[in-house]
């Protein structure tokens, strides 16, 4: 199973039973005063986020096996992203219920969320950016997220494929649908650096002289095919 998924997914169990153990790790009760937090049902508050962090935690270990199970690989790498941002307006603007102070609420904390959610937002759309391929004299450069530089004197072989192995593990990378970016494990070809932007087209495949393997997919041929034919030349 995912690592990833493994390890996220527990951390919410964790928070779970942390948190109803130990209230003054929710933000803002911390902060409050004694004659505020009289007015919180804080007993029903940490009972309710510790049953849905760990419903969190679970669905993000569990959805998982679930979509990979069926062989929903690219919906299965995006259960972290899903559960999170899902969970966590679930449990902001049902949370409110427990707080039975007679002022009125105070709107700092929907900026709050609105910002989290627009840094999620930003980090989505970056990860999205079709990841650009330059040649400068004797640097290859592959831009946005997990960026990377090489030399040309690095590399060993260049060739495009139809296919890949399949990814055993995301190591650390950025997977959304048919994005993947970052450091991988693939069946056979072992530790790589995927920039995958789309789900058709050829792979552009660059092994450097240590047999470590970047992978390239665009969404379109005809820009894969530029790059070959450059790199091609410079070997």
């Amino acid at each position: 199973m995912g690592l990833i998924n493994l390890i996220v997914g527990l951390i919410f169990i964790a928070l779970g039973f942390l948190v109803r153990v130990y209230p003054g790790m929710l933000a803002g009760y911390n902060t409050m005063s004694a004659e505020r937090k009289k007015n919180i049902d804080i007993e029903g508050l940490t009972r309710f986020m510790r049953n849905g962090l760990i419903l969190m935690g679970l669905a993000i270990i569990l959805l998982y096996l679930v979509l990979r199970w069926i062989d929903w690989s690219y919906l299965a790498n995006m259960v972290i992203i899903l559960v999170v941002l899902t969970g966590s307006v679930i449990l902001f603007l049902t949370s409110g219920k427990y707080d039975h102070n007679p002022e009125k609420k105070s709107r700092s904390h929907y900026i709050v969320l609105g910002i989290v959610l627009l840094l999620l937002g930003g980090v989505f759309f970056y990860g999205f950016m079709t990841t650009k391929t330059q040649i400068n004299g004797n640097m290859i450069r592959f831009t946005g997220m997990y960026g990377k530089e090489m030399h040309v004197s690095e590399i060993a072989e260049v060739e495009l494929m139809d296919t890949i192995p399949r990814i055993v593990i995301r190591t650390n990378g950025f997977s959304l649908g048919p994005v993947h970016k970052g450091n991988y494990r693939l069946e056979e070809f072992g530790k790589c650096r995927l920039y995958i932007n789309s789900v058709k087209g050829k792979y552009l495949i660059i092994t450097d002289i240590e047999g470590f393997r970047t992978i390239l997919r665009y969404k379109n041929d005809q820009e894969s095919l530029r790059i070959y034919e450059r790199i091609s030349d410079l070997l």
